[in-house]
């Protein structure tokens, strides 16, 4: 799915930064809540570099119960599309979740937003500074 394209214009529109948010909410909760499916998104650059996000959702999504299994699920989807990556889009985040998954471990929704947002300012640092 098609993310962005305000890393490649930016600095052609004047500008000195860009900003973007692939792993928020469009609404700030404070708390968390039980979620009926587990979601990992992952940014990545298509062979055009262009910029893109995979989604990775648990399956049984009919109520909020086993959120640990549907880590799982998740989680091995993301393990299958990262084999496939190219070295351009592997991050310590990447690899943390592999960790997690060679480990069978869930260590709740919070660390996932946390290695999702790894991985998204890593690869997009790599990509600017290789450019600058």
């Amino acid at each position: 799915m098609f993310l962005s394209e305000d890393y490649l214009y930016y600095s052609e529109e004047g500008y000195i930064a860009f900003s973007d948010y692939p792993t928020l909410s469009a609404e700030y909760q404070d708390g968390g809540f039980a979620p009926r499916a587990v979601a990992i998104h992952i940014i990545y650059f298509d062979n055009e570099d262009k910029l893109r996000i995979k989604h990775f959702v648990s399956d049984a999504n009919n109520d909020i119960s086993n959120p640990a299994g549907k880590f799982s699920v998740a989680i091995h989807k993301l393990v299958l599309w990262e084999r496939g990556l190219e070295n351009k889009n592997q991050s310590s985040g990447l690899n943390n979740f592999i960790e997690l998954y060679n480990a069978s471990r869930y260590s709740g929704f919070g660390i996932v937003k946390k290695l999702s947002s790894m991985h998204h300012l890593e690869i997009m640092n790599r990509y600017l500074s290789e450019r600058a």
